[in-house]
C-alpha cells in the first residue's frame, strides 16, 4: 500500500484532509444581506433567466427543423402518391405549425438582443424559412 492510498486501497482525495463540516460552517457564516452577495444573486437570476430562454429557443429551433424535414419528406411523396390533395392539405397543416413556432421565437426575442441567441435559433429558422418559402412557390 502506498502513502497515497487510504483504507481499503482507495486513493485519498485532496479534500479528504479537510474537516467534513468545514464548508458548511463557512456557508452559514456568510452574511446574506451583504451588498456583494445581493449583487451576485441578481447576476445569478439574470444568467438563469437568459439560460432558460436560450434553452427554450434551442427547443423551438429543433422542433422547427423536425417539422420542416417531415414536411419536405411528405412533399417528396407527392409525385408517386395518388392522393395529392390530401398530401398538400397535410403539408399545409405542418407548415402552419412551423409558422406558429417561428412566431413563438419572435415573441421570445421581443426586446432582446438577437445576436445573443442567434446560435440557438439559426438552424431552425434556416430550415423553416426555406420550407415555407418553397411552399409559397
Amino acid at each position: 500500500m502506498s502513502s497515497k492510498e487510504g483504507p481499503g486501497g482507495f486513493r485519498k482525495r485532496k479534500h479528504d484532509n479537510f474537516p467534513h463540516g468545514h464548508r458548511r460552517e463557512e456557508k452559514d457564516n456568510i452574511n446574506s444581506s451583504s451588498t456583494i452577495i445581493m449583487a451576485f444573486k441578481a447576476f445569478q437570476l439574470e444568467l438563469d433567466t437568459r439560460h432558460d430562454k436560450y434553452e427554450r429557443l434551442v427547443k423551438l429551433s429543433r422542433d422547427i427543423t423536425i417539422e420542416s424535414k417531415r414536411t419536405i419528406f411528405l412533399l417528396h411523396r407527392i409525385t408517386s402518391a395518388p392522393n395529392r390533395e390530401e398530401i398538400l392539405m397535410e403539408s399545409e397543416a405542418k407548415l402552419d405549425g412551423v409558422r406558429q413556432k417561428i412566431k413563438q421565437i419572435a415573441q421570445e426575442l421581443m426586446g432582446e438582443d438577437i445576436y445573443q441567441f442567434h446560435r440557438a435559433i439559426s438552424p431552425g429558422l434556416l430550415e423553416g424559412l426555406t420550407v415555407t418559402t418553397l411552399s409559397a412557390d
